[in-house]
């Protein structure tokens, strides 16, 4: 598979998983988006190159906030799209990573806290969530 072909790809994984995760945040009044794109910057007599990929959260009556940036330096034997393609591939791996330690890190205070068990599954049985899995 040629880079162009992969960078497609992933640049549809990613963008259809904030459209997701939106859709999904809509009754808190939150948008998820992200802006991907190069960088060159002049120090001394040398450019540096590198690749931004910018999360950004909008919440109605707040405006959008920059809320992390991956800044990936770009080394000078890889091409736009390659650079890309591993920018996009380092933010899915980086967000998945923080969501299940995260969930991890819940589950062992649950496991623990008798107390925020029971509000869990009150919270649970009056949203209609099943709590039996």
């Amino acid at each position: 598979m040629k880079t162009a072909e992969k960078l497609a790809i992933a640049k549809e994984l990613l963008a259809t998983a904030f459209v997701v995760a939106s859709e999904k945040s809509t009754a808190e009044g939150l948008t998820f988006k992200y802006k991907s794109y190069p960088e060159e910057v002049q120090e001394d007599k040398f450019i540096l190159k590198a690749w931004h990929v910018d999360i950004i959260v909008g919440e109605l009556g707040h405006g959008e906030k920059t809320i992390q940036q991956f800044r990936l330096p770009r080394p000078n034997n890889i091409d736009a799209k390659n650079m890309e393609y591993h920018a996009i591939v380092e933010v899915l791996a980086t967000l998945t990573q923080g969501a299940l330690v995260t969930w991890y890190e819940i589950g062992k205070i649950l496991a623990n806290d008798k107390e925020m068990q029971k509000e869990v599954i009150d919270e649970a049985t009056k949203s209609n969530i099943p709590t039996d899995k």
